[in-house]
């Protein structure tokens, strides 16, 4: 080998160990970034016997990070809906808390078993219309928190589509940058990182798969096919309040169709099923309170109101939606409106007080309130079971949508961090690996120079001896 060969070897090696150190000092300066691939030197040996640096490797582990965005979109759908009627299932309570509508009942019930035994006992008769209205007032408060917490979710579900639609919109971006960009190069390297977060936040909001094109463009996909991205073209998703469909283009994408995880997901099962349903429940339980007085008072002739009223009008099957935040007392029992505080012994139509010491139309409300009720099967509660058991399976129903969501949540969520502790142990920086290829870096710095320098001592040694 001649010694300008030697000296070309030495110089190339320089050249490449220059490059390495700067890798290395990037995968350091990045190894707290979950979405940064760690860099390596590509190299390559010229007929010479030359290693040359010829590009940039970047470490990823697409299994782990497909598993990674699938238990992350998991875990957010759930958390999503435990998140979304948090609120709403506070103010519910449990059965046996004071203030739900399980426990009102039983203290009106209570109410009228007294009055039973002492029908005349007008102290009592205040305490039953009371209860009564404690019931009423009760489902208004619910009906009105439930309300609340929807309109909350679907903002929240608008402001997730935004989101969404913005993170597909940079994907089209940057695969329109990544097509213009030399493979195995850093700037290449740079842009799959930013792919890579971009990809991740997506994942908090919907399902997708992915599939990596030649020139390094990445088109995203629902799980069933439907394009979100397609090169340097975005899809916006749109949601449709009315119909509560949501479109990816002309496409209904609507979960559990076309996404079925992800908070976007969790967040349209909550504004379509699960808080409709919650209000249906609530809806029927109201309507079941005033058909039982309707049904039970013998003063009422057809069409007349009964102890509990819809905004003072009788039942009307037309106008159950909304029913538990309308339910209201007879003003007939309310001495402040003009009524008899004796009526809740005598009827709502008696137009006198009836002999004091009947309890007859007390105990036609009592049968009424323990017999068997027909309730909607759309509540997904049982259909034929008496007003207190119905409360009580309202209450358990709805708190264990809450109850399952967290707890799917905190499994998920531990699942989630186990696997990206995984991806980032295959992909991302191990900073004492790091350091031990700095040591190696200044053990070849230094052999590379020792080279020159010996060469340089050689051609001196020769021209002086000429």
């Amino acid at each position: 080998m001649s010694i300008n060969s030697a000296y070309n070897i030495a110089n190339t090696g320089l050249k490449s160990t220059g490059k390495w150190a700067e890798l290395v000092s990037n995968n350091i300066a990045n190894a707290d970034s979950d979405s940064y691939g760690r860099r390596t030197l590509s190299k390559t040996t010229t007929a010479m016997g030359t290693a040359v640096a010829n590009g940039v490797n970047r470490a990823v582990d697409q299994s782990l990070t497909r598993m990674y965005h699938s238990e992350l979109a998991r875990m957010t759908r759930q958390d999503a809906i435990a998140d979304g009627v948090s609120a709403y299932t506070t103010s519910l309570g449990e059965v046996d808390d004071p203030s739900s509508p399980a426990a009102l009942l039983t203290n009106f019930q209570s109410n009228l078993d007294l009055l039973y035994n002492d029908p005349s006992d007008a102290s009592v008769q205040q305490a039953v219309v009371q209860s009564a209205g404690a019931i009423a007032t009760g489902l208004n408060t619910l009906s009105r928190d439930l309300d609340t917490s929807l309109k909350e979710v679907r903002n929240s579900l608008l402001a997730s589509v935004d989101e969404v639609n913005n993170l597909l919109s940079d994907v089209a971006l940057l695969n329109q940058r990544l097509e213009n960009t030399l493979p195995n190069s850093q700037q290449r390297a740079a842009l799959e990182d930013q792919m890579g977060d971009k990809l991740n936040q997506l994942a908090e909001f919907i399902d997708f798969r992915t599939e990596t094109n030649g020139n390094g463009s990445v088109d995203v996909m629902t799980t069933d096919g439907y394009r979100l991205v397609e090169d340097d073209a975005s899809f916006d998703l749109e949601y449709n309040v009315g119909s509560g469909v949501l479109t990816a283009g002309t496409v209904d994408i609507t979960p559990p169709n076309g996404i079925a995880e992800g908070r976007l997901a969790g967040q349209i099962e909550l504004v379509n099923d699960v808080m409709p349903q919650m209000q249906l429940q609530l809806d029927e339980f109201a309507r079941a309170l005033i058909q039982t007085f309707e049904a039970a008072d013998a003063s009422l002739s057809a069409g007349d109101t009964g102890l509990f009223t819809d905004e003072g009008l009788a039942y009307d099957p037309a106008r159950i939606t909304g029913l538990a935040s309308r339910i209201e007392i007879n003003d007939a029992v309310l001495p402040e409106q003009g009524g008899e505080i004796s009526r809740i012994r005598d009827g709502m139509n008696a137009v006198a007080p009836g002999p004091s010491g009947s309890a007859t139309q007390i105990g036609a409300f009592l049968d009424g309130l323990d017999a068997p009720q027909t309730f909607d099967g759309a509540t997904s509660l049982p259909t034929n079971i008496s007003l207190s058991d119905y409360a009580s399976a309202l209450i358990a129903d709805q708190q264990n949508t809450r109850a399952t969501a967290e707890k799917e949540q905190e499994g998920l969520a531990a699942s989630a961090s186990s696997l990206n502790s995984a991806r980032l142990n295959a992909q991302g920086v191990n900073i004492d690996t790091e350091l031990q290829d700095l040591l190696m870096i200044e053990q070849a710095y230094a052999a590379n120079s020792k080279v020159i320098s010996t060469l340089n001592e050689m051609i001196d040694s020769l021209l002086a001896a000429v």
